[in-house]
């Protein structure tokens, strides 16, 4: 008799890319490696498990998530729901087995860097594919945030992940471009919430804590949310004509100038007849 044995296993492809430093200064590589079981900190639903990332990069992902948190979170007149998504996409990108599946490395170029135009940096050339869906998704959940409002690069959502694949040349030395292809097997995928009105329970420390351990600070608001406003909330009103006009500061004013016109009037026709007295003779 001939017994088949069935091994249920996880099946990862390779990593792309690792994350080499001596002192402050670090430097992508290229790499094609196996899976390892990390910790990481900055992706507590990746902490323990099979990723690409190693201690360099969680500490890479630390500093940026301060700046994601800082530009697309409450604290920086943001919404905490789109600085989530971003953590989960940068996490995904930097840390999942599945990495050559999606992203692909081409070699190195050198670049201005953006904070430092005069220093030029050795570069990373990286695409990843993004599903079309997932990139709307997401720019949905951001659009509104002060950052991404004033900044025009971030207008669209193809315009908001280039505008991120770009800056991550002077943070990671990498530039990141993105192709949008529906396939679901050629792309990143990683669960994240498009619902930005999405609230999640506080806990009983009073601490909102995701199910996959990120700490939200607040909930997102309408000027930050569209999903947040009501339909009686009054976004924009035109400006009124007299908007702002202060009608006792304006008579005010007209009096003083009146009353100083009426001084310098009443004071020219003194010296005037001043003058005229002295230029008649006495009889």
């Amino acid at each position: 008799m001939i017994i088949l044995f069935t091994f249920i296993t996880y099946a990862y492809s390779r990593c792309a890319f690792s994350v080499e430093c001596q002192g402050n200064n670090c430097d992508p590589l290229e790499v094609d490696t196996e899976p390892f079981v990390g910790r990481v900190s900055q992706c507590p639903h990746m902490d323990g498990k099979m990723v690409c990332c190693n201690k360099n990069q969680d500490d890479q992902m630390q500093r940026n998530f301060q700046a994601i948190d800082a530009s697309f979170g409450n604290a920086g007149g943001g919404c905490d729901i789109c600085a989530y998504n971003l953590k989960k996409f940068w996490c995904e990108y930097t840390c999942s087995p599945n990495q050559s599946d999606f992203l692909t490395t081409n070699g190195y170029t050198n670049m201005k860097d953006p904070l430092n135009p005069k220093n030029i940096l050795k570069v990373q050339l990286v695409e990843i594919k993004v599903k079309p869906q997932v990139a709307c998704d997401m720019w949905s959940s951001c659009k509104r945030t002060q950052f991404a409002s004033q900044v025009t690069a971030m207008k669209t959502p193809g315009g908001f992940f280039n505008f991120q694949g770009e800056q991550a040349v002077g943070q990671a030395k990498q530039f990141i471009s993105v192709k949008f292809i529906d396939n679901d097997e050629e792309t990143i995928n990683f669960d994240f919430v498009p619902d930005c009105k999405y609230d999640y329970p506080a806990g009983p420390d009073g601490k909102i804590v995701t199910p996959d351990g990120f700490v939200i600070s607040e909930r997102c608001s309408c000027n930050n949310c569209d999903l947040m406003c009501h339909d009686e909330e009054i976004l924009y009103q035109e400006t009124g004509v007299f908007e702002g006009f202060n009608g006792y500061l304006v008579l005010w004013v007209w009096a003083g100038a009146i009353l100083i016109a009426a001084l310098i009037t009443g004071f020219r026709k003194y010296k005037q007849r001043e003058n005229h007295e002295i230029l008649i003779d006495p009889i």
